[in-house]
């Protein structure tokens, strides 16, 4: 049995454990599982797909998503940056984090427009087949700098949560 000054830090190792694979499997997630199976069943079931999600509900929900996470991983950054307290072990995964949602929101700018010309596209093969390749790259490029934009956020929370001798 854990003794009880061990519980805490197993259970704060076992949320960050948690969330790293959480974090990882929604960023990550649809490039590994989703991509190849919209590969295998062709561009035109995946823009049927997308019509009625990414550009559905997902038009909402994804911006408010990205753009409020990139805000808030800003403020936090600024924040730290004028607290009296700034332990250095959370400044790299701190800052990181927020460059990482910026770098996200600029891959957009390429992937975005894709998504966005679906629905002028119909049903033609050829450039359903174009849209899925460009937003398959797009996509994959932007869940990679997500993934480690998670990761580092969960290292700066881990660096904040700690007690710290030393401060930048």
């Amino acid at each position: 049995m854990l003794a009880r000054s061990r519980a805490p830090r197993v259970a704060i190792a076992c949320v960050v454990i948690a969330l790293v694979i959480s974090a990882l499997g929604d960023s990550l997630g649809r490039t590994i599982v989703e991509m190849p199976a919209w590969r295998a069943v062709g561009p035109q079931a995946w823009a049927a797909f997308s019509r009625h999600a990414d550009l559905g509900a997902g038009r909402i929900v994804y911006p408010v998503a990205g753009i409020g996470g990139t805000l808030l991983s800003l403020i936090a950054a600024a924040a730290f940056r004028l607290s009296p307290r700034r332990p250095l072990s959370a400044a790299i995964p701190l800052y990181g984090a927020a460059c990482a949602n910026l770098g996200v929101m600029l891959l957009t700018v390429f992937a975005a427009p894709i998504m966005l010309s679906v629905p002028g596209l119909g049903n033609d093969p050829i450039a359903l087949a174009r849209a899925f390749a460009g937003f398959a790259y797009w996509d994959g490029v932007r869940a990679v700098v997500g993934a480690v934009g998670d990761c580092a956020a969960l290292w700066a929370l881990v660096a904040l949560l700690r007690p710290h001798a030393e401060a930048a």
